[in-house]
């Protein structure tokens, strides 16, 4: 009960005096996330397979995360969702050498 009670007079007390900086809200941004390979979508478009892949583009760069588990349906779905490859950042090395010599 001591505790608590000069734990309370302290906050109390302090409570003018300890100043936080101010946080900005967080400003609108916009990107965009384009899915390309997956085993759950409801694209008809899309053929779906076990495995992931993801193009994301924010503030200016484009990161492709993975290509999924099978070359010609990952590219079968980059076709049906119309996305240009051939600037990338990729999450591997063996990914980004696929898509050069495939583009």
């Amino acid at each position: 009960m001591k505790i608590t009670g000069t734990l309370s007079i302290l906050a109390t007390l302090t409570a003018g005096v300890i100043s936080y900086p101010s946080v900005a809200a967080p400003t609108a941004s916009t990107g965009q996330i384009t899915i390309l390979y997956d085993a759950f979508g409801k694209d008809a478009s899309m053929k779906k397979d076990w495995g992931f892949s993801a193009l994301i583009e924010f503030g200016g760069k484009r990161i492709l995360f993975d290509t999924g588990n099978n070359s010609e349906i990952f590219a079968s779905n980059v076709k049906a969702k119309n996305v240009d490859l051939t600037k990338i950042i990729s999450s591997s090395f063996r990914t980004a050498t696929e898509i050069t010599w495939r583009a």
